[in-house]
């Protein structure tokens, strides 16, 4: 079995690197993500951390080459040299946007937080808590089946939209399924039964309707099997039953999601 632990890519958003690790696999070269569950609210890592892309050590040089082609393709960033007054209005900027930042924290650490919630059965528990940081929305907490713990929780930015959402679908105690939220719709779920930092399933959505969805080695982070959905029906699957990380049997489904010959 490969040993996926050569570090080859790192950026600071998982999105990124599973399109990396997504390359890759198309290149034949099994891959995992590391560090995606160290990502704040906003999607976006604490500083100085980095989600991470690796790969069996074996691979490791062939992978970089195969990365470094695709970086070669992605548009450059064009830059003019900055002059002595650019740099000085820079610094002035930054310092002013610095300053706005640490006042708007100031604001949100000392708005009063509180809840509100729906009790359906009247049995003294709300099903359904609202939290508030003033009038802003932080969060919707619903105990979906009585036992007086969250199983469901959507969490909303500053400005008070949906940006994710995390889920226990099997009433244990402990989220399993954490998920992006764009304009209000999913994006993107991901299944981690064993809160292990390693995913067993990732589901991808556009629009809100599912596109396609990656079932993963528990042990080693490899793609075994890919299904791909057509109006948020099952269309097709491949897999890869050998584990060497090709897909080597595919199969279509018709409308009833049975297999087609």
């Amino acid at each position: 079995m490969e040993n996926l632990s050569e570090r080859v890519y790192e950026c600071t958003l998982a999105v990124e690197a599973y399109m990396v690790c997504d390359l890759l696999a198309r290149a034949g070269i099994s891959a995992r993500v590391d560090g995606e569950f160290m990502q704040t609210g906003g999607g976006e890592l604490p500083l100085g951390n980095l989600v991470k892309v690796r790969v069996d050590a074996a691979r490791a040089q062939e992978a970089r080459e195969v990365i470094s082609e695709w970086e070669k393709l992605q548009p450059a960033e064009v830059s003019a040299p900055a002059s002595g007054t650019a740099r000085v209005k820079s610094s002035m900027w930054f310092a002013i946007g610095a300053m706005a930042g640490a006042f708007v924290v100031f604001m949100v650490l000392r708005t009063p937080v509180t809840s509100q919630g729906i009790d359906y059965d009247g049995d003294g528990a709300y099903e359904t808590t609202y939290h508030y940081a003033g009038t802003r929305t932080t969060s919707t907490e619903y105990d979906r089946n009585g036992d007086r713990k969250t199983d469901l929780r959507w969490k909303f930015d500053l400005n008070g939209f949906e940006d994710g959402f995390e889920s226990d679908d099997d009433f244990d105690g402990k989220f399993e399924w954490r998920g992006e939220v764009v304009n209000g719709q999913p994006k993107r779920s991901v299944l981690d039964v064993d809160n292990d930092g390693r995913p067993e399933q990732l589901w991808h959505f556009r629009y809100g309707v599912v596109t396609q969805v990656e079932y993963f080695l528990a042990s080693g982070g490899r793609i075994v099997k890919r299904e791909f959905y057509e109006a948020g029906l099952r269309a097709s699957a491949e897999f890869d039953d050998d584990g060497d990380g090709m897909f080597e049997r595919r199969v279509r489904y018709d409308r009833h999601a049975e297999p087609g010959m």
